[in-house]
């Protein structure tokens, strides 16, 4: 689960308007969308959300739903759910699996400019990595929407499309789904947003506190 909201969320990278692929026509309608979102959030202190993870199976005609909360500032991210705990302060990330009392310490590549590699790079990826289309106006349980397709130029992803849902109150994308092209898709629904609060760094960092004996799995430095 935590991998698919890492996927999700590291599209939307703080990089300017002008860095997409100038070889790629781009729909204006939903480009003046995106880059309204990107402009808005780049301009936060933060963002904080609750969210649903809901997974389908369109083969074996399954759902599974989960719920959690994410907060994002800059490049620092904390995932919550009711098992785990994913905390990462811009250079290392600690997974806390709460029902195991164990926690892993890794530190990831924070060169990596790809699409998959960190949930605070937030509201821009579409300009590099994706074709974009606004598809139209929605409406869904009484909130009205701007609905845009995006299709990723390296055809080798393993998803064929990705949806995005922004909501014409708040300006911000409430709903994010991958189709997938093994037949699973990933949706995930934000709600309850608290954007541009103060927040202290000292949260997106995991600290073992004496009374909690957790397992420390230290991966840092291994290949």
């Amino acid at each position: 689960m935590f991998r698919f909201l890492i996927i999700l969320f590291t599209g939307f990278t703080f990089l300017p308007a002008g860095a997409q692929q100038e070889q790629v026509v781009q729909d204006p309608a939903a480009r003046e969308i995106l880059d309204g979102v990107a402009a808005r959030v780049k301009q936060m202190k933060s963002i904080q959300a609750d969210f649903e993870l809901v997974i389908e199976d369109r083969k074996e005609n399954t759902k599974n739903i989960s719920v959690g909360n994410l907060l994002i500032k800059q490049d620092k991210y904390k995932i919550s759910t009711s098992g785990s705990v994913v905390y990462f302060n811009g250079k290392t990330m600690w997974t806390h699996m709460i029902d195991l009392q164990e926690v892993t310490i890794t530190e990831p590549d924070n060169t990596d400019d790809e699409f998959l590699s960190n949930p605070a790079k937030i509201f821009t990826w579409y300009n590099r990595d994706f074709k974009y289309r606004y598809v139209r106006e929605t409406s869904l349980d009484g909130t009205d929407f701007h609905e845009i397709d995006l299709y990723p130029i390296n055809l080798d992803q393993p998803y064929s499309r990705i949806k995005i849902f922004v909501s014409q109150k708040s300006e911000m994308p409430e709903i994010i789904s991958s189709i997938g092209k093994d037949g699973v898709d990933y949706t995930v629904n934000l709600r309850n947003f608290q954007l541009d609060r103060e927040i202290n760094d000292a949260i997106f960092s995991f600290v073992n506190l004496k009374n909690k004996k957790v397992e420390i799995i230290d991966m840092r430095g291994v290949k």
